[in-house]
């Protein structure tokens, strides 16, 4: 028979802690929609100057339980999917851990805009490069995730060089979510400098 600890079976006989997580999702969802209303206004007057595959009326979000078994949400907007080439901003809130945005470019979008995309966040001190081999890990531990203006060219040329994919992110504790909207609608302006086709 399974043994259970004091702690859990604590929780187990708490409801409140699932109500407030329950409460908490649907804030983060909220957050999430306003965030996609202001990044529309955002978008609005660049117009035709953006990639036209580039969706810039409709983010989509996406939430699920068990991204290394915590819950997480995430907005992708304006964004291009296909199995080569992804052209995205995603904002993703990880229960316990943080909220980010990043930039993710494969395919042939890493090719047109990448390396405009690195030289314009270079010298800046908060922004992160992907250095694994999978674009689909989100924590930032250092296997995962490091700074950008910690990494010589010919370290970032080797990622380039080994992989079809580039991310850039930034990323803030959960408690700081209420006051992070124009970091992060400033992050994306930066980036939608380089990311445009006329």
């Amino acid at each position: 028979m399974s043994k259970f600890t004091t702690q859990e079976l604590d929780l187990a006989s708490d409801p409140t802690v699932l109500l407030i997580k329950y409460r908490m999702m649907e804030k983060v969802w909220d957050f999430l929609e306003e965030m996609q209303g202001e990044i529309r206004q955002q978008l609005r007057p660049l117009h035709g100057r953006l990639p036209k595959e580039l969706n810039i009326t409709q983010g989509k979000i996406s939430k699920g339980e068990n991204y290394k078994r915590l819950p997480y949400m995430m907005l992708d907007f304006p964004a291009f999917f296909t199995k080569e080439d992804i052209l995205a901003f995603r904002i993703m809130f990880y229960w316990g851990h943080f909220i980010s945005a990043t930039f993710h470019l494969q395919g042939r979008f890493l090719k047109e805009f990448g390396n405009l995309l690195i030289d314009n966040f270079k010298n800046a001190k908060n922004i992160y490069f992907c250095v694994n081999s999978s674009p689909w890990e989100y924590h930032y531990k250092s296997n995962n995730y490091v700074l950008l203006n910690e990494l010589s060219s010919h370290e970032v040329n080797d990622h380039l060089q080994n992989t079809n994919f580039i991310k850039l992110s930034i990323k803030f504790p959960v408690g700081e979510m209420p006051h992070i909207t124009e970091e992060i609608k400033s992050f994306l302006k930066d980036g939608l400098k380089v990311i445009q086709t006329k």
